[in-house]
């Protein structure tokens, strides 16, 4: 066996020839580690002052902030919108580095990978039972193994940071991209470990890897990472969420104390996993959606096949509904809808959102959580935001851990299973106000204390000198 030392742990469970069978069936179907692809960076179209990295940019690269994430799914571009949006409001020049949007066989090959989970995600969500099961065990095995794997086939993907100068500081948001900066060079990299449950391959040795939580910490530490290598920074949240929560939790206890109709966000995952769950939720909720005492607003994100069904399924149930399919009519609804204002009897009870783009998709509900009442979610890294949350089934096991988290903090309810279990919290919520006042109050003293403040302290410890 190679054992060789990682974060001081014993590793080496791979052999070589495991190892390097591995390396070579990649390197032979996708033709990886033959060549570089040269990287350019343009500007983001949504967010000004961020320049997205690939290779079709025009502007060449320098020496500025990274933010490093992927995208599979939603989650952890969501993380990396909570860090760049805080180097942004610093001035501080920032990239967005997706692996994903670099035309070359590396990315080709890590995108076949999330294909497979996010079909796998949509299966366990749908079928349930032993296929839920089996789907949860396998998110929950992240040992020394898949970790040691990752951080020698990030040595194959190293040409999809070449040219990036290896003295800028780089924040990532999933391990595999950390640890191809570790395998590039880079010195200095800041890891953000996303969940609340901690597994060996969320980690990038060579890094300082930051954790949302002090059970995570405490975990990871019995598991053997040195101190040196790990810190607690608080939640991953987006600068202008974590900026306007005092205020928009006071606005909702406003709204609960004036008897308004209670706004319900209900995001579609990025695997689209949550389909069935949602469709049954309406139907449930049919009463309270008729009577005005709740509206839903749904984001089905750039899910177009989700849209359909929901949309087909609100015929006939003969429930009215709205649609909004660009940023600017999410704006100017937006703009209609402030915390604060009259809720119209006319509006119809459900909103469904749906965007052309990928970040627009995920954006959205990052604007549309400043201006709803409770969040309706499964507990994935929307768990850890500050508002008043219902959490739906999870995807994996790993989930539930964030459910605790949230549940710890006062601000969210216990994970419902079955959707007769969401059914029953919709009617709480809407029919009495305590959990709801106390869910807010929590939120208050959260931000008080600094608990939502991770992403702003990873950027400081990225910036500092």
């Amino acid at each position: 066996m190679n054992r060789e030392p990682m974060f001081g742990l014993e590793t080496g469970f791979l052999s070589k020839q495991t190892a390097g069978l591995i390396r070579g069936i990649l390197a032979k179907r996708y033709s990886i580690g033959h060549s570089s692809v040269p990287l350019y960076s343009s500007p983001s179209p949504l967010y000004p002052g961020l320049e997205l990295i690939s290779d079709q940019g025009t502007n060449p690269l320098q020496k500025r902030l990274v933010v490093g994430s992927i995208r599979m799914g939603y989650g952890h571009h969501r993380m990396a919108l909570s860090v760049y949006s805080h180097s942004l409001k610093k001035q501080i020049p920032t990239y967005l580095h997706d692996l994903l949007a670099i035309g070359s066989p590396e990315a080709k090959a890590i995108s076949d990978i999330d294909a497979g989970y996010s079909y796998f995600s949509r299966l366990s969500a749908e079928i349930g039972g032993p296929v839920e099961w089996l789907w949860g065990q396998l998110m929950s095995q992240g040992n020394l193994t898949s970790l040691e794997l990752s951080c020698q086939l990030a040595d194959l993907y190293k040409g999809l940071m070449k040219g990036i100068p290896t003295d800028s500081p780089v924040i990532t948001t999933y391990p595999l991209n950390g640890q191809i900066a570790v395998a590039s060079g880079f010195q200095k990299i800041i890891h953000l470990i996303c969940d609340n449950y901690p597994q060996y391959y969320l980690l990038v040795p060579g890094a300082m890897n930051l954790v949302q939580t002090p059970s995570a910490y405490t975990k990871f530490i019995q598991m053997g990472v040195p101190k040196e290598n790990l810190a607690v920074a608080g939640h991953w949240v987006s600068e202008d969420i974590v900026s306007g929560a005092v205020t928009d939790s006071e606005n909702r206890v406003r709204r609960i104390d004036a008897k308004k109709c209670r706004r319900f966000l209900i995001p579609i995952g990025g695997a689209g996993a949550q389909k069935g769950y949602v469709l049954d939720l309406i139907r449930l909720s049919k009463k309270h959606l008729q009577n005005k005492k709740a509206v839903f607003w749904i984001n089905a994100g750039d899910h177009s096949k989700v849209l359909k069904s929901i949309e087909e399924f609100l015929i006939v149930q003969k429930i009215s509904y709205l649609s909004i399919n660009t940023w600017e009519d999410l704006i100017r609804f937006m703009e209609r809808h402030p915390l604060r204002s009259e809720d119209n009897e006319n509006n119809p009870p459900v909103v469904l959102f749906h965007f052309p783009s990928h970040t627009e998709a995920f954006s959205a509900t990052e604007r549309l959580i400043r201006i709803t009442d409770v969040l309706v979610t499964k507990p994935a890294e929307l768990a850890f935001y500050p508002v008043p949350k219902l959490f739906i089934r999870r995807v994996g096991d790993h989930e539930a851990a964030s459910v605790l988290r949230s549940l710890e903090l006062g601000e969210g309810t216990v994970e419902c299973r079955e959707v007769m279990h969401a059914k029953e919290l919709i009617h709480i919520f809407t029919e009495s106000d305590d959990l709801l006042l106390r869910m807010n109050e929590s939120v208050i003293k959260n931000i008080v204390e600094g608990v939502y403040n991770g992403s702003k302290t990873a950027v400081e410890i990225a910036t500092a000198n």
